[in-house]
């Protein structure tokens, strides 16, 4: 890697001009800014929300990762806006840009910060191929569950031969060199400094979901003593869409605890 990621591009999802609570929504793999857009339309009125153009939206090349890590990305972005958020979210790489971020950046310190459907490297777990092979399995299995999202209603038309070419299709686009950034990410999380986080943090996963499945939230759970941890046991990976309502009660619940004061939550003094 050189030199320090240029600033990245924030786009205003709702909410009016000035304000707060302020917030910064980071997404996934091969996604994009207004993925959140489910999620946003049920938060409270009032509420300051932006989302971050990620170097690792959809059409990505991958070049982006010689020029910083998704903590340093996600870093550049908090910096380039005028306001800086007061929370944070983020979800899969977003969520762990989110997460390396608050271990390695200490310069931002945003009052509270919450991770949806992250992963995470055990930092105890042998890397053997048998890891590496069930990884590239939950890839896949994750790009078919964000592919059936993202068709919605037109899923009931096709048969089962053309949803899985049309999934295929996107494992390609993706390809090797986007698998082996996601993995060589889902390794590093086992050596961040994450007794350097010491903003409120909140992680959201779910029972279904492959990223933090099993014995990796209890070693999330004591890397992290202090963040809140639930694991919803209905959620897939892609809950903020699917699960939207829930999601965003989770959130409402989280950012009015650690932006209390009335003028923070929108509210009058």
């Amino acid at each position: 890697m050189s030199g320090t990621p240029p600033p990245v591009a924030v786009h205003r999802l709702a909410g009016p001009e000035s304000g707060a609570p302020t917030v910064l929504l980071a997404h996934g793999m091969s996604d994009t800014w207004r993925s959140w857009r489910p999620l946003a339309a049920r938060l409270p009125v009032g509420w300051r929300l932006h989302g971050a153009e990620l170097p690792w939206k959809a059409g990505t090349d991958h070049r982006w990762r010689r020029r910083g890590t998704p903590g340093s990305w996600l870093a550049a972005a908090v910096r380039a806006m005028a306001t800086p958020p007061d929370v944070v979210i983020g979800h899969s790489l977003g969520a762990n840009a989110v997460l390396e971020m608050l271990a390695t950046e200490p310069d931002v310190a945003p009052r509270g910060a919450m991770l949806i459907a992250p992963f995470y490297c055990p930092p105890d777990l042998p890397i053997t191929w048998a890891v590496h092979e069930r990884a590239q399995a939950n890839f896949v299995q994750i790009i078919d569950e964000g592919l059936r999202h993202r068709l919605g209603a037109r899923l009931a038309d096709l048969d089962a031969d053309t949803l899985a070419a049309m999934r295929d299709i996107m494992v390609e686009r993706i390809g090797p060199v986007g698998f082996t950034t996601l993995f060589d990410h889902f390794t590093a999380t086992a050596h961040l400094p994450l007794h350097a986080v010491t903003v409120p943090t909140m992680v959201l996963t779910g029972g279904r979901d492959p990223g933090l499945d099993g014995p990796r939230v209890g070693a999330l759970r004591a890397q992290l003593p202090d963040a809140h941890v639930v694991v919803e046991s209905e959620f897939h990976h892609f809950c903020h869409l699917d699960r939207a309502a829930e999601v965003a009660r989770h959130v409402a619940g989280f950012v009015e605890k650690v932006c209390p004061d009335p003028t923070i939550r929108g509210g009058t003094p």
